[in-house]
């Protein structure tokens, strides 16, 4: 369309004035013309034909310049087709203005202007369609296009339509369709009631969208097809019955605009503003509530979404698939129906800035071979794993915020490969960051923080950690399956409630120049088999071991500093071999614990600060031991490390330590006794009675059910009936998969992680939702139940949940109900035992409650409110903690506080935590 058409209207002969001669049209007796045609045909150039109200039932031809407008534009000049087209402009120069054209049928074209120009004014059309072909122009403006059949604007060869303020409605078909090579400005329409898609721009046609408001159409907003071309500004495509802008094909935009992709170099993320023709542009506008996906990218098509805003997808937000490529700047997907953002095949997708928030599925999916490089955005409040790739999908994340997901925060899975830099992940009910199946990743300058586990890595390959941050997780920093061999640089690991560092069997990591602390475990536990290469690691201010070997560990420790433990600071299990080279213990209790028949190599290793040390206080060389002994620097003789002589005491204190639990502790000691009988009949060749070793733990939160499970996989272990006794906690969503054929693998590898010691399935009750009966968790459980007959001699399983949901869990299966035959039922604390709990956590934290804290405390809990979902020790945990913070409020007030106003904890410490107790 040429410029002066698009920018000035009509022709300066199509805006002529009422001046001059006129020629006048009624219905009435006495009137000249009867006919508007008779008149049209009279006049001559110049000539303004007015209209009278009325019906005039006859078929408009016009061939030269002429000018019909009505005596009034109240609609009361209505042009009725009785066959064919109403309006036939074949040249010269036509405006009609302030006529009701209505056509022979709603299938059929009212208006059709095949030659020269058409300028449609104030006018409705109804009953029939307006069709622009060959090489004419037309323009409508304050027009609307109402009840007809197939479509109501139809541009098609060469032609040019332009439209202001259009109306468009009632439509069954397509409203607007641009063929051939023609081109179409629609500025200000309003299309609604649309039996099927709103605009379609197909062939080589290209379409111009200004500030339209695209509504109610049942198929599709908007569609490109073929080699088309779109600009899509300042709209508003809503309530769609499938796709709001779906894109099948569009003319190219060059190898200049998209340059290859590399993964990992997000340098050239954004291709360059394209020119005025060739692709597809959307920019500030606003999709919203389409019952399908709010954009679909297909074909070869180049699409660049700007500014805008997706919300409320039926299914996905974006869904990017085939061989086409999109670029997206300053965008929001959010409120998805499923996935915000979509990409199959052979896609290519670039995002700069934005956000990806409240999907009801996954943040972002990546599947098949596509490619995505996503930069400066927010993945949020994500139903699923956050970003999941998978296939050999290649992903691309610079300077992403993921937060808030219900699963993972990021998930390599299949043969994908990821590239995360300057990337947050937190707040993710799982893993933060997982990388599984063969899948490889790099991550630079990642943290993953306030997780319930860091990162896992489950991949034959050998991905990269490189200056990364994991902290402040619920339980294990990082995890290293079976058969892995990640490698951590400059690294740090902080705040976890379990192992900083999880290396299970046959893992071969690198950890250089990293730093472990501040955990609830050990900070680096190293299981059979494993071989990890240790240099420069720094281990501080764990609950455990800070280097933990065990039994049949290998591997080798360069540089390592341990220090400040709660157990011995380097524990070699048995038959364990590590080699340990100039490393170093400081500030703990004991350096060194070596099983019977440990083997570790140690050279140059030294101990400072240490209250039982076994290396020297300053580095020297210590012989390897091949035997079961290491050398004692104070006396120059042997350090036996020597079992104790009942393993099973230790442990049964410690259960018996527990606060409460009187049943329970019970159930397991008859549990310990059956199987310490079971082992000494098989010692002496007498068959062992029958019995389950699997177990239910019916209980509200809170109520200990983990702990006793870790102590009961301990006793097995102490009692040879487990080979570890370790214990590997898992949820529905650790077991289930995502799509069909993902869960049994799923599975399996978390059966196989706990072979040799126990698999406790938190909330077992999920894997079988209430009113589903075809869920994934269903699968789970066949899979389960099958593992559990082949392997009944290497792992214990324990399923755990509330009390009133853990019969219709056992109810799912007939293989579940014969195998656990024993439920233990860990009733909720009482008062007394939760004032017990909270004292236990002021002394490891040397604190101590005064007479009048604990009676208010025993007070509090008596009378708190113990709805569902009460935390129980939980609860009693989060007491203490809320105590700590007031009382170090209360404290910062005090000029010279003594040593026991700072270590005792008063009443008046819980006055802000429920009501005010200060009496």
């Amino acid at each position: 369309m040429s410029p002066e058409f698009l920018a000035a209207g009509a022709p300066a002969a199509a805006r002529t004035p009422l001046t001059g001669k006129v020629e006048r049209v009624s219905t009435r007796a006495w009137s000249r013309h009867k006919t508007i045609g008779a008149a049209a045909r009279a006049a001559k150039p110049g000539t303004v034909v007015v209209v009278s109200p009325g019906t005039y039932r006859e078929c408009l031809v016009l061939e030269h310049e002429v000018t019909i407008v009505a005596e009034d534009e109240s609609g009361l000049v209505e042009l009725v087709a009785p066959d064919g087209p109403a309006v036939q402009v074949r040249g010269g120069s036509t405006t009609l203005r302030g006529i009701t054209v209505r056509g022979g049928g709603t299938g059929d074209a009212a208006v059709v202007v095949s030659a020269g120009y058409l300028e449609l004014e104030s006018s409705r059309v109804t009953a029939g369609f307006v069709h622009v072909g060959g090489r004419s122009e037309a323009r409508l403006t304050g027009c609307t296009v109402e009840e007809t059949g197939t479509c109501a604007l139809s541009v098609a060869d060469g032609a040019r339509l332009a439209a202001d303020n259009l109306i468009i409605t009632k439509i069954v078909g397509v409203a607007v369709a641009a063929g051939g090579s023609s081109h179409l400005t629609l500025s200000g329409a309003v299309l609604n009631d649309v039996r099927g898609v709103g605009v379609r721009v197909g062939d080589t046609a290209t379409a111009v969208l200004r500030t339209c408001d695209i509504g109610s159409a049942e198929d599709a907003g908007v569609e490109v097809r073929e080699t088309g071309t779109l600009r899509l500004l300042d709209s508003h495509v809503h309530d769609i019955g499938g796709d709001g802008v779906r894109v099948l094909g569009s003319a190219g935009l060059g190898a200049d605009w998209w340059p290859a992709l590399r993964p990992g170099r997000p340098d050239d993320l954004v291709p360059a503003e394209p020119g005025e023709t060739g692709g597809v542009v959307v920019r500030r506008c606003e999709i919203s509530r389409t019952g399908a996906a709010g954009i679909v990218t297909g074909g070869e098509s180049m699409t660049l979404l700007d500014d805008s805003v997706i919300d409320q997808a039926g299914s996905a937000g974006i869904l990017a698939a085939h061989d086409s490529r999109l670029a997206v700047r300053s965008t929001r997907v959010t409120n998805s129906t499923q996935t915000a953002v979509a990409l199959r095949d052979n896609t290519q997708v670039r995002w700069r800035n934005g956000a990806l928030t409240g999907s009801k599925a996954n943040g972002v999916l990546a599947v098949g071979d596509s490619r995505l490089q996503l930069h400066d955005a927010e993945v949020r409040e994500s139903g699923f794993t956050a970003v999941h790739l998978t296939g050999t999908a290649a992903v691309t994340l610079h300077g992403v915020t993921i937060t808030a997901t219900a699963e993972l925060g990021i998930r390599a899975s299949g043969r994908s490969v990821l590239h995360a830099k300057d990337t947050v992940v937190e707040h993710a009910d799982l893993t933060g960051v997982q990388v599984d199946d063969a899948a490889d990743a790099v991550l630079r300058e990642v943290t993953v923080t306030n997780c319930r586990n860091g990162v896992r890595v489950d991949t034959p390959h050998r991905p990269l950690l490189v200056d990364c941050t994991v902290r402040d997780i619920d339980q294990t920093g990082v995890e290293i399956a079976a058969g892995s061999a990640p490698t951590l640089l400059r690294s740090t690991v902080a705040s976890c409630g379990a192992a900083g560092v999880f290396v299970d069997s046959d893992a071969d990591p690198v950890l250089d120049d990293c730093a472990i602390e501040a955990v609830g475990g050990s900070g680096l536990a190293v299981w059979t088999g494993a071989r990890p290469a240790l240099r420069r690691v720094r281990i501080a201010n764990v609950k455990k071991n800070g280097l933990y070997f065990g039994p049949g560990a290998h591997g080798e420790a360069e540089e390592v500093t341990l220090s400040r433990t709660g157990y011995p600071a380097l524990y070699v299990g048995a038959k364990a071999d590590p080699v340990l080279r100039r490393c170093a213990v400081l500030d703990a209790d004991e350096d060194v614990s070596l099983a019977a028949d440990a083997e570790p190599v140690v050279e140059q290793c030294h101990s400072e600060r240490v209250g039982s040390a076994m290396w020297p206080a300053t580095a020297a060389v210590v012989p390897a031991s091949s035997h079961t002994t290491a050398k004692n620097p104070a006396t120059g003789g042997e350090a036996e490390t020597e079992a104790p002589e009942d393993p099973l005491q230790p442990l049964i204190d410690q259960l018996n330590g527990l606060i409460g639990l009187v049943s329970v502790k019970r159930d397991v000691g008859t549990m310990v006794k059956l199987m310490h009988l079971v082992k000494r009949r098989r010692e002496a060749g007498l068959a062992p009675p029958p019995m389950s070793r699997h177990m239910v733990f019916a209980g509200n939160p809170g109520t200990g059910k983990t702990t006793v499970a870790r102590l009961y996989g301990q006793l097995l272990a102490a009692l040879g009936v487990l080979a570890s006794g370790h214990l590997v906690e898992v949820d529905r969503g650790m077991l289930v998969g995502e799509y069909v054929g993902h869960t049994a693998p799923k599975t399996q590898a978390a059966f196989q992680r706990a072979l040799g010691g126990v698999l406790f399935i938190d909330e077992a009750y999920a894997l079988v939702p209430e009113g589903q009966g075809s869920d994934f968790g269903n699968e789970a459980i066949s899979t389960l139940v099958k593992l559990m007959e082949d392997h009944r001699e290497e792992v214990v399983v324990i399923v755990a949940g509330y009390p009133d949901q853990m019969g219709r869990f056992i109810g799912a299966n007939p293989g579940l109900s014969s195998r656990f035959s024993r439920t233990l039922t860990f009733a909720d604390y009482s008062a007394t035992e939760l004032v017990r709990i909270v004292e236990k956590h002021a002394e490891d934290h040397d604190y101590r409650l005064s007479e009048k804290a604990s009676a208010r405390l025993a007070e509090y809990f008596a009378t708190v409110d113990r709805g569902e979902g009460f935390g129980n020790g939980r609860f009693a945990r989060k007491v203490f903690q809320e105590m700590t913070e007031n009382h170090a409020g209360r404290i910062a007030e005090l000029d010279d506080p003594s040593d026991e106003q700072l270590s005792t904890l008063e009443a008046v410490d819980l006055t802000d935590i429920a009501f005010d107790l200060r009496g």
